[in-house]
């Protein structure tokens, strides 16, 4: 990833991990998911400045499917 890069730290059922990380797979370079292994349901999206928005779009479409907190963008 670029030097420019920013961490969107969101929180979703355990259940859906797999499936976020599948999405953002799918979308080559649009953002790079990590899992916090110390806490459960925490995911960070390493985005750029330019990704952001679009990372943003997907995640506000997803949180219509499932509960899904943005705590940190």
């Amino acid at each position: 990833m670029e030097k420019d890069t920013q961490k969107i730290k969101i929180k979703v059922p355990r259940s859906e991990i797999v499936f976020i990380d599948q999405v953002f797979k799918s979308y080559e370079g649009l953002a790079m998911v990590t899992v916090d292994k110390r806490e459960k349901g925490i995911l960070y999206l390493d985005v750029t400045a330019g990704t952001k928005p679009d990372v943003l779009e997907i995640l506000k479409d997803l949180k219509q499917k499932f509960p899904l907190n943005i705590l940190e963008s």
